[in-house]
């Protein structure tokens, strides 16, 4: 009885949040079938807005803004342990103070731009959870990585403020919680062949609400292989409080119902270094229909979102999901015209 009611108890810290009107048209897509997008439905966490449904669970679609990272960002505002390790703890939702770790989690921030045009900076934040307990009904994070679209700021890097709930471009990667977690570590499962990228976003732009014309340049952030393996080895990716992504631009043109990204000679590739190898994600042969999506054969996928003012998408590599990426980014210069 007791465990039932420190479940309870927790469920209801978990799920204690503000009012968040529900978005119009939450639209995305995933790399597999353990990751679903829509808009959120969670027993707990259903504004309406972007949401994940992990690991086919019954509860529906989680919200990611008023779960996942809502509560990771009041676990950053605390103070660390001992060791320089977060956690996400009841409390940091504003209910009972138990002595019970839910996640671990961290938080890196990143900007891209054009030193050479002076153009605006594209804005990041990204989210790193590393589930612990596993609770009854509650979602099951497992290793989740979310990059989030901010907004531009002009002539200088900015702390990232993010793109209020309505207009949220989310991106990013999942794998299921490893079977028995330690207590502290930096291993998100991202070595499973269940690993899944994803992007999602409240506001799609759809055949009625995209532009005439787009000539401009976005500022790209790509993740993948987050964390570090089974033997403590670091990934591809980074460190979750210290992500190597891949970053770069990429300059669009649409016309007339259809266009491309990245067909120039340059700013047509996100890239990221790996231990001294040059890893590259070519946009190339990317085309964009009336729709607001854009693909590239069996590789690429995406949409832009809030009038094309921001796009996401994923990366689906030949070579298997260890090299898949998903990325998101927003416009640095350049013209969209309605």
């Amino acid at each position: 009885m007791q465990k039932s009611i420190l479940t309870l108890a927790v469920i209801a810290a978990l799920t204690s949040n503000a009012a968040m009107a529900a978005s119009n048209n939450v639209q995305g897509s995933s790399s597999g079938s353990l990751v679903q997008v829509g808009p959120s439905t969670h027993t707990w966490f259903d504004k309406g807005n972007s949401g994940l449904k992990l690991n086919n669970s019954s509860s529906g679609y989680i919200d990611l803004a008023d779960g996942p990272i809502r509560g990771s960002n009041a676990a950053l505002a605390d103070a660390p342990d001992s060791n320089g390790n977060y956690f996400l703890y009841p409390a940091h939702v504003g209910q009972l103070p138990l002595p019970l770790k839910v996640a671990q989690v961290w938080k890196d921030e990143t900007s891209v731009n054009d030193a050479n045009t002076g153009s605006d900076y594209a804005n990041f934040a990204v989210n790193s959870v590393r589930q612990i307990t596993t609770l009854s009904l509650a979602p099951q994070f497992g290793g989740l990585v979310i990059g989030q679209v901010g907004e531009t700021t002009p002539g200088a890097v900015s702390s990232t403020t993010l793109l209020p709930v309505g207009e949220g471009v989310y991106f990013g990667e999942w794998a299921p919680r490893v079977g028995s977690p330690a207590a502290s570590g930096t291993n998100l499962n991202m070595t499973s062949g269940d690993r899944t990228v994803w992007y999602v976003g409240d506001n799609a732009t759809t055949s009625t609400t995209m532009p005439t014309t787009i000539n401009a340049t976005y500022g790209v952030i790509g993740t993948g292989q987050t964390g570090t393996d089974a033997n403590g080895n670091t990934l591809a990716g980074g460190l979750p409080g210290n992500l190597n992504l891949y970053q770069g631009k990429l300059d669009v043109a649409y016309a007339n119902g259809s266009g491309t990204i990245g067909a120039g000679a340059t700013n047509n590739s996100i890239s990221r270094d790996v231990n001294g190898v040059t890893q590259t994600i070519s946009f190339a042969g990317t085309t964009i229909g009336n729709s607001g999506s854009f693909s590239n054969g069996s590789t690429i996928q995406g949409q832009f979102y809030n009038g094309a003012e921001a796009l996401a998408g994923i990366y689906q590599s030949a070579t298997g999901v260890a090299d898949d990426v998903a990325f998101g980014g927003s416009k640095i210069s350049g013209t969209i015209t309605p």
